[in-house]
């Protein structure tokens, strides 16, 4: 654990979900390849396939980049002009997004927890109310996460991290100052200095063990740096 701010007293505790709690690249992968094998299939399209879905994914970016705060409705939306493009019709283009979405869902939720992370949140549950802070789509009851007491989206709740309105909701709905939430994340940007800029202490879960001088997207100081999250337990003494 290493410090570079002072710690002061928090009333609440947030965490970030893909990464932080769990390894989400391997979720991912899998996912995205099961999602593009049942478009392809669904659709009847035979050029679908992993390429073929990332060059519509960053056609769809480039033309909105706001979008892109909101993975279901960005993911809706590629579907939308990609099926257009292949001349279905508005009907098809609705059942077969439904279809496929209702899918990615369920592969999305294939999420082996580390048991270190659900005991770190059993024990922290036990002193603090808990907040989940996601960019991402995953419902924590689905994936055996029920220690917290409230989940933000970004997208559907208000604009993603590193924007402030997920730190600001936290804090509103709890009736606590900014500086009394310590939110946990691993991304620099999004977590530590969304966190920092709305003005809450931020602790950055350095899972590479890389040093902080090194990492490109270090531009605000976290609060404190932990190499696991059984380290959070200290802040309970």
């Amino acid at each position: 654990m290493r410090f570079y701010r002072r710690l002061s007293e928090f009333k609440l505790i947030s965490f970030d979900l893909d990464d932080t709690l769990y390894d989400n690249r391997p979720v991912i992968i899998q996912a995205e390849q099961a999602f593009v094998d049942y478009l392809a299939q669904r659709s009847g399209i035979a050029q679908v396939n992993l390429s073929y879905w990332q060059y519509w994914k960053q056609q769809i970016a480039q033309q909105n980049p706001l979008l892109c705060e909101n993975v279901v409705q960005w993911r809706r939306e590629i579907l939308r002009q990609l099926l257009l493009a292949h001349q279905r019709s508005a009907v098809d283009i609705e059942k077969i997004i439904a279809d496929c979405l209702q899918e990615f869902v369920q592969w999305r939720h294939q999420i082996q927890l580390p048991k270190q992370s659900i005991e770190v949140l059993n024990q922290l549950a036990q002193k603090y109310p808990l907040v989940a802070l996601t960019n991402g789509n995953v419902e924590p009851s689905k994936i055996g996460l029920n220690q917290f007491d409230l989940v933000l989206r970004g997208g559907e709740h208000g604009r993603a991290k590193p924007h402030q309105d997920l730190f600001q909701q936290a804090c509103d709905n709890f009736h606590i100052a900014p500086q009394q939430l310590l939110h946990i994340g691993d991304n620099l940007l999004t977590d530590i200095q969304g966190a920092i800029q709305a003005g809450c202490q931020a602790v950055w879960l350095n899972n590479e063990n890389t040093p902080l001088i090194q990492q490109p997207q270090a531009r605000l100081l976290p609060t404190l740096e932990i190499s696991q999250l059984s380290q959070l337990l200290a802040l309970l003494d």
